[in-house]
């Protein structure tokens, strides 16, 4: 984390100490948070439409901090004892502060966005890298204008590589996170459907994705997955200076990648002459380890590092993830749904063997824009009714998958509630022996309650 005196980030933000006696105390890491707030940390107080990170200033004195920063206008009160940096805006100088902590770092940051797979890609580079690196990576899911200030604060000096997730909701999001990452390795994963509410097609999708670019170092590297067709039809129109560079099962990728098996313990794929294997679960996991695969050879890892690397990656919470309980199990992919990767966790679902039941519990996905209600229907009408036993759906718009399911469903296996409650109610009843429990969508569903409602259920 970041160790610097008072004096020196007052330089580094453009700010004014408020005595000079300070200059020299020295602060170690930053917060945005009261409740987060360490020992010897500096706060920095946001200030938002419903919330107001001023006025727990004295709370985090009296938890350790060493100063805080605040905006010149505000008032200090006459009960606060320790020093502060006067700003013209504290959000804009905990970005100021990264972006110049950063040009002091000497260490490779590896940029990553797409939308999907981010966070698994994430979490298997940093696993393979860490076979020959001190790597550190973006903390949860910290990805957007303030989580990637804090996760570059968070680094260490002595870190050699840092794997950064840059978000978006908007034009522009990129353009600011990338300017302060400073990247020398950026990647596009794929496009999808997410954020299509502003950004309003895929081919606005992908320009707000390569904004990634802007923040490039000239002799960086841009990589993305040829694949993607929104990404092989875009990224060619854009000039630019860095090395350019492909991976994909296309022939033409730079670094081909050939999927060999995909089963209950992982997936499998080559290549050239080396067979990579990878403890997560779906097919899409050939893009998220093949490129790991391909930045660890970029960065001189050997093939027996790489293995090794992918070998020990582990899920991250509510991705993907199979839950054992009593006499059933759940899928959990909870985090987050938009089509593509929807239809992504209901193969995997499909894929798995040894069930006598398989029910898929689906809530709304946010943020598609003004085709949400066909992008709903298109998916309850594509799901296989050959492979799924039941179907329950929660929300408003997640009637559209319903009605969607009704061409290939009969009314006695598929159900909508507008109740998480009474969802919850009819799961516990369809429940069995040998059951597999497919829950998914959007964050804001807190599809992870309906998971929590049956996960102690004894059979």
């Amino acid at each position: 984390m970041i160790k610097r005196s008072l004096g020196q980030i007052a330089n580094m933000i453009g700010g004014k100490l408020s005595d000079d006696i300070y200059k020299d105390l020295i602060i170690e890491g930053v917060s945005t948070d009261s409740r987060t707030i360490s020992k010897n940390n500096l706060y920095i107080p946001l200030v938002g439409e419903v919330f107001d990170g001023r006025i727990f200033i004295k709370e985090c004195e009296d938890k350790g901090a060493a100063a805080f920063i605040i905006n010149e206008d505000y008032e200090i009160k006459k009960n606060i004892n320790i020093p502060y940096i006067k700003v013209t805006n504290t959000e804009d100088a905990l970005r100021d502060l990264a972006k110049a902590y950063r040009k002091e770092l000497d260490i490779k940051i590896i940029g990553i966005t797409g939308s999907n797979g981010k966070t698994t890609t994430k979490d298997l580079l940093t696993s393979v890298l860490s076979e020959k690196y001190k790597v550190q990576k973006t903390l949860g899911n910290l990805n957007n204008q303030i989580g990637v200030p804090k996760t570059i604060l968070n680094l260490n000096e002595d870190t050699e590589i840092g794997v950064i997730e840059l978000g978006t909701d908007n034009f522009g999001d990129i353009s600011l996170t990338t300017s302060i990452a400073q990247p020398n390795i950026a990647v596009i994963l794929n496009i999808g459907d997410s954020h299509l509410h502003n950004l309003k097609t895929r081919e606005g999708i992908a320009k707000a994705k390569m904004e990634i670019a802007e923040g490039l170092s000239k002799d960086g590297i841009f990589i993305y997955n040829i694949d993607d067709p929104v990404l092989k039809k875009i990224v060619p129109t854009y000039d630019l200076e860095q090395n350019v560079m492909t991976f994909g099962q296309d022939q033409n990728a730079d670094y081909i990648i050939k999927r060999l098996e995909t089963n209950t313990n992982g997936v499998q794929f080559k290549h050239e002459d080396e067979v990579y294997t990878i403890p997560l679960l779906g097919d899409h996991q050939i893009y998220n380890g093949g490129f790991s695969a391909m930045v660890g050879e970029l960065l001189n890892l050997n093939e027996n590092q790489i293995k090794n690397g992918l070998k020990k990656v582990s899920a991250s919470s509510n991705r993907s993830t199979i839950l054992e309980l009593d006499g059933f199990d759940i899928l959990d992919d909870s985090y987050k749904s938009n089509p593509q990767a929807l239809l992504t966790g209901l193969n995997t679902c499909y894929m798995l063997g040894g069930y006598t039941n398989k029910i898929v519990v689906l809530g709304d996905m946010l943020e598609l824009g003004d085709d949400e209600d066909k992008l709903h229907y298109n998916i309850g009408k594509n799901i296989d009714p050959s492979q799924i036993h039941y179907c329950l759906f929660y929300g408003p718009l997640s009637k559209y998958m319903y009605q969607g399911a009704l061409k290939n469903f009969p009314k006695s296996r598929i159900f909508h509630f507008d109740s998480k409650a009474d969802a919850c109610d009819k799961l516990k009843q369809l429940i069995c022996k040998s059951t597999l429990v497919f829950v998914k969508g959007s964050h804001g569903m807190h599809m992870e309650e309906i998971i929590e409602c049956v996960r102690k259920l004894k059979l």
